[in-house]
């Protein structure tokens, strides 16, 4: 299992990760877990869905010898099959990590939950660190040889496409505070750019917290907030970045 890519750290976003992470059977309501900007677990589940689904298809277009259609098809659908999933969660020590209620799920036992969290996880890495983050890492991940496998003339992976399902333009006008950093992420993951959101609890009563979010593209930061929750700092972030980039 040595040779097997290990997960990709996604950047700076700790709701994400307890979203992947934790089983529906433990997060209740189903209306108290819908994140204003990606919804919830089944959302990122589709958007993985379709991501994973470009990268496989991708890597194997680029493969020579030539594939035919239906050997990419096929190909596809075996490089993550129940086998492989179960290997790779085993490698990356997703057991231990995974959270559910006592007796509700055991990862490794239900492809359906495998593929639940590596859908999921994909959604992540694109929305945080962009298509070529995730391209890297699935074709390193169904094939070592990925570099010396794609022509040295193409290079696909340069200048990712938008989210697939081409969106309504966007106005000229600065969107309504709840779509700020929807607006945001869907802007840098269109220009191939991460967007990351470190946060500091500045302390202060269980009454009347406060926390500082800064918002970083690419590794530079563009803004920064403070308020009495997360995600109003997240907001006030969201809000500076987008002015500082001009979108």
């Amino acid at each position: 299992m040595n040779n097997i890519p290990a997960l990709p750290k996604i950047e700076g976003d700790v709701d994400i990760l307890l979203d992947i992470y934790c089983h529906q059977s433990l997060k209740g309501n189903e209306d108290d877990s819908i994140n204003e900007e990606y919804g919830n677990t089944d959302r990122l589940v589709e958007l993985g869905g379709r991501v994973l689904d470009l990268t496989l298809v991708a890597h194997l277009f680029y493969r020579r010898p030539m594939l035919l259609a239906e050997q990419i098809t096929d190909y596809a659908r075996e490089a993550v099959s129940d086998d492989k999933l179960r290997t790779w969660f085993t490698a990356w020590n997703v057991k231990s990590k995974f959270r559910a209620a006592p007796g509700a799920c055991e990862i490794l036992d239900s492809p359906q939950e495998m593929q639940i969290f590596f859908k999921s996880y994909i959604a992540g890495l694109y929305l945080r660190n962009g298509l070529n983050c995730v391209q890297a890492w699935i074709s390193a991940l169904i094939d070592p040889e990925a570099s010396a496998s794609l022509s040295p003339n193409v290079n696909p992976f340069s200048a990712p496409p938008p989210p697939l399902g081409n969106p309504p333009p966007l106005p000229n006008n600065a969107p309504p505070a709840g779509n700020i950093l929807a607006h945001l992420n869907q802007t840098a993951a269109q220009k191939g750019l991460s967007v990351t959101y470190p946060a500091d609890h500045l302390g202060g009563p269980p009454h009347a917290p406060s926390w500082k979010v800064s918002c970083h593209i690419n590794g530079i930061k563009k803004g920064e907030g403070v308020g009495k929750n997360q995600k109003l700092a997240k907001e006030e972030a969201g809000r500076q970045a987008l002015q500082a980039m001009g979108w």
